[in-house]
């Protein structure tokens, strides 16, 4: 959470005196962070924005599947475990994307 907040800090340093009301997040249905609930993730964020711009904000989480490519039979598909496997097939011989964990989308700011 700390990197959300230095990039929320970032992105305010050009807006003077701009409070952050929500920070909204993409995050990897197979990010670490998605084994949390929404109440954790926000009382993470509390923690890390205390004393900085970003204090106050509301966390507002998107789950973005993963693109999927099964090596079996050639299906491209999305997926939101690590686990799955190929929707057309079946097999577990699948490639997973590459993506980033959390992306912050959006801050939207009190003016």
């Amino acid at each position: 959470m700390t990197q959300v907040v230095k990039a929320v800090d970032l992105a305010l340093q050009t807006l003077s005196g701009a409070k952050p009301f929500v920070v909204r997040l993409k995050v990897s249905a197979l990010s670490h962070l998605m084994s949390h609930n929404v109440s954790s993730l926000q009382t993470t964020f509390d923690l890390a924005s205390r004393g900085t711009v970003a204090e106050g904000a509301t966390l507002e989480v998107l789950t973005v599947p993963v693109g999927a490519f099964c090596r079996s039979c050639g299906n491209c598909s999305e997926v939101d475990r690590i686990d799955a496997n190929c929707a057309a097939c079946g097999s577990s011989d699948i490639e997973l994307a590459t993506v980033p964990d959390v992306v912050v989308q959006e801050v939207v700011v009190m003016e």
